[in-house]
């Protein structure tokens, strides 16, 4: 995959991360309990997302995977602390993105995953780290509903290229 798709990738991302962050602004949402859910709460769902980006940003930019931080009680209690380290979390990737070179992108790389060595390219990476974020906002929008939220979040790639 090459620069410019990973970057339209990552703005895509982007765009439906916002449009999660739009559906409600209450804070207790994200710490209720989701009954019946493989998430405990919506917190946890949205978290882990954040959190992928703090494993998987080494294994692209240094090329050694960190392990998944655990998400602590006070972690993420407000929609802003959980959006301020999605951010944070991203902009360190996508500088790196904007810098590589295509060689750089696709080269396959030894990459220590948890101890073991494997051969990715960056651009392979990134685009595992992005889709993972995109299959979890299926379950973000899940865990509205089940929460009792009416999510109106436009996801779709076509929202994303502004063809409503």
């Amino acid at each position: 995959m090459n620069r410019a798709d990973l970057l339209d990738l990552f703005d895509y991302t982007e765009f439906a991360w916002q449009q999660l962050m739009a559906v409600t602004d209450d804070n207790e949402v994200l710490l209720r309990p989701a009954e019946n859910s493989g998430w405990p709460t919506l917190r946890d769902c949205l978290g882990h997302i954040v959190r992928a980006y703090s494993r998987w940003a080494p294994a692209i930019i240094e090329r050694k995977t960190g392990f998944m931080p655990e998400i602590a009680d006070s972690d993420f209690r407000t929609w802003a602390a959980l959006n301020e380290e999605h951010a944070s979390a991203r902009h360190r990737l996508r500088q790196s993105i904007q810098t590589w070179n295509e060689d750089e992108l696709t080269k396959l790389n030894d990459v220590e995953v948890y101890g073991e060595t494997m051969r990715y390219s960056r651009s392979e990476l990134i685009l595992h780290v992005l889709l993972h974020e995109r299959g979890h906002h299926g379950d973000a929008t899940t865990l509205f509903w089940q929460l009792g939220i009416e999510a109106d979040a436009a996801l779709e790639y076509r929202f994303h290229l502004g063809r409503g």
